[in-house]
């Protein structure tokens, strides 16, 4: 009959494995490997303590193999699902290169943007008011002539300085020869002589309306004594335009005091003063609330024209931290004042030179908070004059260590701009500047002088008209008896007397409109030459070129994130004992019907009738303990033993038709090749 235990090796093609075929006793049966069927329910109990996704239990290597077939990025599917490992490796590689030069550009792209740079657009804007500016005025000349006339006696405090400054020595000669001196050392009396804005405004109109002095405020600068802003009140009071033209505009007719002194009379002229010893006013145009400069940002307007300033405003929005270091913060000084980084700065000035030279300068900002005395001032002036100690003769030099040291502290700020950066000033997030153009005319023609001063006297515009010495009556009593063809006055006198009072007037008086242009403002705006969003176009871009990247892409990590989160809190949860220490053995269950054992596979070999084992001892009962389960093969031309784990079924010499495998060979169950 032949070796009762018949075995073959037969190659399934459809799951690329072999089958152990055995031929027993002349029938062909099909013998499935009792132990494919403990090993499935081993590698079950593996994997719930391992972790599961909660729908199969499987692995964190699976499931990242499974979102990385299934990903958007090309790269990685392609190696997931490779099944040429050289074609793996070249895919890693590119992935690799891929994600380098991503990495590379991204860095460039973030650079960029961290370096916060700005672009300045320019836009105008139509149909909106325009803000009016504050329009300051000072007397070119300090002193008014006028307020001193007569000349001080030799008792007053003026001609006692005026003897001190000639009889003694300076280290700094003319700066004791100037205004600023005298302001400096007799204080409130330099203010009393300054000009008065009642003496100095004949007439005043905005926008077709009269003003007068209210609507005019007081300050003070070292250079130029008393000025007057109009339009300087607070900020919601400002004064909005929305018309063009000197008519709607601010017209004034001021008067500068001129003083024709006597012959043998004559002043001091200072050589090192570029702006003063000239007739005329220093006019300032700036922004509502702003300190004014006269010094530095005015411009003179001289008597005898009738000038034009044209206005054009334009706005400047900047940007904040992080692409600018713009503020809104305000300026303390005599008052409160809006930012501009000019003021700031003098303003610093002045805080330097009394922490370093312990007084302060008239020629800056006055800070009334720094209780110090001014830099040139000489407390006892006059007991030296009067040599009531004895030490001083005519001559001597006498010491300011004070002066001496603010003037070297202005040259070196002057020359040197590091003092800046501790100043911590810095540029207006809002600032309304105004272009200038200014034209002048000969005014007022001779023709109509009369019929002028006439107009004035008669609606006794101003207070400086009701002074019966004013300038403007005299001329006006001499025209009259010029016209006056009954006045007992040659032609040659008529003729003399017209040109003496038409020099009077011209000499004197000015007339200065300032108006707007254009009621377009010119904005510059500051933007960010690079923002987020570009930031993010340029990632999504470099992304996309690079690795095939995208939010989506993004999204699936979030999901790997999250399941395998899962996977690691599923790991944690208790399980049955009988799958954490799954049997590896179980008794066989025979039928009673001899013991005879054909050895299928890798397993040992029974010494009784003819029962056949599996791969490494399972059971040949088809009531074992563990019942059928995905893993068991059925075959319709006999028994044979499949790589797994399994049951025989041998009831009475007849054979069972067992089904086609349903278990997946992919999720990690090895064939017993």
């Amino acid at each position: 009959m032949g070796d009762p235990c018949h075995y073959t090796m037969v190659k399934n093609r459809n799951h690329n494995h072999y089958h152990h075929q055995y031929s027993v006793m002349g029938h062909t049966t099909q013998h499935l490997n009792g132990h494919l069927h403990h090993q499935h329910h081993y590698q079950h109990g593996r994997r719930h303590v391992g972790g599961g996704d909660g729908a199969g239990g499987r692995s964190a290597i699976e499931i990242i193999a499974e979102l990385g077939s299934e990903s958007n990025a090309h790269g990685l599917a392609k190696i997931v699902t490779s099944r040429d490992n050289k074609r793996k490796v070249i895919w890693a590689l590119m992935v690799i290169i891929g994600f380098t030069a991503a990495t590379l550009q991204l860095s460039l792209l973030v650079r960029k943007y961290l370096q916060f740079q700005v672009v300045e657009l320019s836009e105008i804007k139509d149909s909106m008011p325009v803000e009016f500016p504050s329009v300051t005025i000072c007397n070119i000349e300090p002193l008014s002539l006028q307020h001193m006339h007569p000349l001080p006696d030799e008792d007053t405090a003026l001609f006692k300085w005026l003897m001190f400054t000639q009889l003694f020595r300076f280290s700094r000669k003319s700066f004791f020869g100037s205004v600023r001196a005298f302001y400096e050392n007799l204080g409130e009396v330099a203010k009393n002589m300054s000009h008065s804005l009642e003496d100095m405004l004949i007439q005043c109109s905005f926008n077709r309306e009269n003003c007068s002095t209210l609507n005019f405020t007081y300050s003070f600068d070292g250079n130029y004594f008393s000025c007057f802003t109009f339009n300087g009140g607070q900020l919601q009071d400002q004064l909005q335009m929305h018309a063009t033209g000197p008519e709607n505009g601010l017209s004034l007719i001021i008067s500068i005091e001129k003083f024709i002194p006597k012959y043998h009379v004559y002043g001091i002229y200072n050589m090192d003063n570029n702006v003063l010893h000239s007739a005329g006013v220093r006019v300032v145009v700036h922004a509502p609330g702003t300190m004014p400069s006269p010094v530095d940002h005015g411009f003179d307007i001289p008597p005898g024209y009738s000038s034009s300033v044209g206005l054009k405003a334009v706005l400047h929005t900047r940007l904040s931290k992080p692409y600018g270091n713009c503020t809104e913060s305000k300026l303390y000084g005599a008052q409160v004042f809006r930012n501009t980084y000019f003021a700031c700065l003098q303003l610093c000035k002045q805080k330097l030179t009394v922490e370093n030279c312990k007084c302060k300068s008239s020629k800056l900002p006055d800070i009334p908070d720094l209780n110090v005395t001014f830099c040139g001032s000489i407390k006892n002036w006059q007991d030296i004059l009067a040599n009531t100690s004895g030490k001083y003769e005519f001559g001597d030099l006498i010491e300011t260590k004070g002066l001496d040291c603010a003037e070297e502290l202005e040259r070196r700020i002057n020359n040197d701009r590091a003092y800046e950066k501790d100043c911590g000033c810095f540029q207006p997030c809002s600032e309304t500047a105004y272009l200038k153009s200014l034209s002048l005319s000969y005014w007022p023609l001779e023709f109509y002088q009369l019929s002028h001063l006439e107009s004035i006297f008669d609606n006794n515009a101003s207070k400086a008209t009701r002074k019966k010495e004013h300038f403007m009556r005299v001329a006006h009593t001499g025209l009259k008896y010029v016209v006056n063809q009954s006045s007992p006055m040659t032609d040659a006198e008529r003729k003399e007397q017209a040109k003496e009072s038409s020099d009077l007037i011209r000499q004197n008086m000015l007339r200065l409109n300032i108006y707007l242009e254009d009621l377009s403002v010119v904005e510059y705006r500051q933007l960010p030459a690079y923002g987020l969003a570009d930031l993010f176009a340029d990632i999504g871009g470099t992304m996309g070129l690079w690795m095939g990247i995208s939010v989506l892409t993004i999204m699936e990590l979030c999901e790997l994130v999250i399941r395998l989160l899962g996977l690691l809190f599923n790991s944690e949860k208790e399980l049955p004992s009988s799958l954490i220490h799954p049997t590896t053995t179980t008794p066989a269950n025979v039928n009673g019907r001899g013991r005879g054992c054909c050895c299928g596979g890798p397993g040992g070999c029974g010494n009784h009738g003819n029962q056949c084992c599996g791969g490494n001892g399972g059971s040949s009962n088809g009531h074992g303990p563990y019942p059928m389960s995905n893993g068991d093969v059925e075959h319709s031309g006999g028994w044979e033993g499949g790589g797994g784990g399994g049951n025989s079924h041998h009831n009475s010499g007849r054979s069972h038709d067992i089904g086609s495998s349903a278990f997946d060979f992919r999720r990690g169950v090895e064939s017993p090749v």
